[in-house]
């Protein structure tokens, strides 16, 4: 009976004071959407690397002349490497499919097909280091009937160099702004309570015990908490909605996402309520 009577108290306490209720519940909604959106843009940019960190691959570009014997002997020497994915020969025809699919029909302005035979080959996700894959693609220059090995190396190299130290300052930034949102919302509740500490005084005097003072605005910071949480989510889903529909389709929140922000929110409402009312008590 006890702990419905604290619910009841504590949901009255919304009526009591509506105003910073309302002002409680927005700061926690905003502070966790703050939170949200640098871990979503964080998220997705993580996911982009790890993308092309798995699917590095490799364009081997083979003399025009070549005949289909040199051909199977090439893919069997690079099938004898074993550090390949997947090994894919594309044709001139196909290559030139795939060309005027990207950049609209030439077939007008040429006499011949000028692109080569090729194979696309894709490395594993183990291989990261430009020093790993440098060594491969040396390898594969020296086969005879090799022209030329392109591939992404501009990006690796700068991946290679800013990696560790973006994922350093992303998580610099990312406790900096948990912090402060932490601290806000903390802030704000003990505002709340504080103003009402002329209730807790008559509520001490009439001889109430500290749990029955504590547990209702324990429990009203609690639901604060878990309401601004919840708008904060619905707020995420309809911006990631928009950005996905005008922008970036590819744009994703994964679902545990919102248990984080549900949790988060719901403890910090019951943990600052709990040590602000507890200012009082002593």
């Amino acid at each position: 009976m006890k702990i419905l009577f604290l619910i009841r108290e504590g949901l009255a306490g919304f009526k009591r004071a509506r105003l910073s209720a309302v002002i409680t519940i927005i700061t926690v909604m905003l502070s966790l959407s703050l939170i949200g959106i640098f871990g979503i843009i964080v998220q997705n940019l993580s996911d982009t690397f790890q993308k092309l960190y798995t699917h590095i691959r490799l364009e081997i570009f083979v003399d025009p002349s070549i005949t289909p014997d040199q051909i199977d002997s090439l893919a069997s020497a690079l099938l004898a490497m074993n550090v390949f994915e997947n090994i894919t020969f594309i044709s001139p025809e196909k290559a030139l499919q795939e060309f005027e699919a990207e950049f609209g029909d030439i077939s007008n302005l040429l006499d011949t097909n000028p692109l080569p035979p090729s194979f696309r080959v894709t490395l594993p996700g183990g291989y990261r280091r430009l020093q790993d894959i440098e060594s491969i693609v040396k390898k594969i220059e020296a086969m005879e009937e090799v022209d030329e090995v392109q591939y992404q190396k501009t990006i690796i190299s700068l991946m290679n160099k800013y990696f560790l130290l973006g994922v350093i300052v992303a998580s610099a930034v990312g406790a900096t702004i948990f912090l402060i949102s932490t601290l806000l919302i903390f802030n704000t509740i003990r505002l709340t309570i504080h103003a009402r500490k002329t209730l807790i005084s008559i509520m001490r005097l009439v001889g109430a015990t500290n749990f029955l003072i504590k547990g209702p605005f324990v429990i009203e910071g609690i639901f604060q908490g878990l309401i601004g949480s919840l708008l904060a989510c619905g707020l995420l889903w309809l911006g990631i909605d928009f950005v996905r529909t005008a922008f970036f389709p590819e744009l994703k929140i994964p679902l545990y996402y919102f248990a984080f922000l549900i949790a988060t929110g719901t403890l910090l409402g019951l943990t600052g309520s709990y040590i602000s009312i507890g200012k009082y008590l002593r």
